[in-house]
């Protein structure tokens, strides 16, 4: 549907030359709900902005439902664009037209008869659950509210893509689910490929089907959402996943906690990763059977992604060294990604606790 091959975007100064992309390369299939996440500066919105050429890469190609974009003159090129909607941060309403007027701005090209248009602005509207504030003005509603509208105004020439330029960054946290369901629907209803450009991998979890980490303009990792939560490979992708997972905040309660703090030299910290069966399996309650090493649960839960339930665990393992590289082994030979907890920051004290002291154990 959308494929991205070696992207490069430029920006000249006077004395240096920005690289805001770096050799980019996306496949996005059809119905995908691909995100695209990054800390601020990492060239995300830039690069969504060449899949309409709203900013013309430097070098690369640009292909949506097989069509060349770079290749197409400016005529054909307005035509292939109302086949990509965008819905952006800050709305973009225009305040002296009513809620209808928006939607309708967006038909001005349109050949379809005045009637027809009307029409179709209620359906869009009622689509997005605003049939009834058709005569509002944008400065009557509110943020969730703005949004809807900016949906229903990207959604009138029928787009087969909808891109999103961090479309909740400016909501609230009910209302950044609220938007998101409804994106979700209408990918399932309208059979949409959408696009979403986001810093919060907690958006990423809730709606995407498949992402991509961007850092420096250029992307670090990419795959399936299940794949990427579950086996990491790149340090800033760990660190989105952490604060989605709460995994971060976990460790700064547990810094405070006893059981931290009287961390034995027997004891090892470590996070474990469970995917789909492997979560409804005791297989912890079998390290003492099997090992005699004593498991303590510090921190868990589940997540259910694309139907496939992830739980995290942060545990204490005790017993010797051998036993505690026995029990290790047999998790990660049952599917279990175990990640060693090296240290924690105890936040009430100016030094850091080290967990994992015979780290060879891994």
């Amino acid at each position: 549907m959308i494929e991205l091959n070696h992207i490069n975007v430029d920006f000249e100064s006077k004395n240096t030359t920005i690289h805001a992309v770096r050799d980019v390369t996306l496949t996005i299939n059809k119905g995908d709900i691909f995100g695209i996440v990054g800390y601020s500066g990492a060239g995300k919105s830039t690069l969504v902005r060449t899949i309409n050429l709203l900013q013309r890469p430097t070098g690369g190609t640009v292909h949506v439902n097989g069509e060349d974009l770079l290749s197409l003159k400016p005529k054909n090129l307005r035509i292939a664009r109302k086949k990509i909607g965008m819905i952006f941060q800050h709305f973009n309403l225009m305040n002296e037209r009513t809620v209808a007027g928006n939607v309708l701005y967006a038909l001005r090209s349109s050949t379809l008869p005045n009637l027809e248009k009307k029409r179709k602005v209620t359906e869009l509207l009622t689509l997005v659950g605003l049939a009834d504030k058709q005569n509002v003005y944008p400065s009557q509603l509110s943020g969730g509210q703005k949004q809807r509208v900016g949906i229903a105004r990207a959604l009138a020439n029928d787009p087969e893509v909808l891109l999103c330029d961090e479309a909740t960054s400016a909501l609230d946290p009910k209302t950044t689910l609220a938007i998101l369901e409804l994106v979700k629907e209408l990918n399932e209803k309208l059979d949409l490929t959408i696009v979403i450009i986001t810093h919060e991998m907690e958006v990423i979890k809730e709606i995407c089907n498949k992402v991509a980490v961007m850092e420096n303009g250029a992307v670090v990792e990419q795959g399936s959402v299940v794949s990427i939560f579950t086996d990491p490979k790149e340090p800033l992708t760990q660190e989105f996943i952490n604060t989605a997972t709460h995994i971060d905040q976990a460790l700064a309660k547990l810094a405070k906690h006893p059981s931290v703090l009287n961390i034995r030299e027997e004891d090892s910290i470590v996070r474990l990763s469970f995917v789909g069966e492997n979560t409804n399996s005791p297989l912890i309650s079998s390290l003492y059977s099997k090992f005699t090493v004593t498991t303590n649960i510090l921190y868990g839960d589940i997540e259910i992604l694309h139907d496939t339930p992830i739980g995290n665990l942060i545990v204490t393992l005790s017993g010797t060294i051998a036993q505690r590289k026995s029990a290790i082994h047999y998790l990660a030979g049952q599917g279990v990604n175990v990640q060693p907890l090296e240290q924690i920051q105890l936040s009430d004290q100016s030094k850091v606790i080290s967990i994992n002291r015979d780290k060879h154990i891994l």
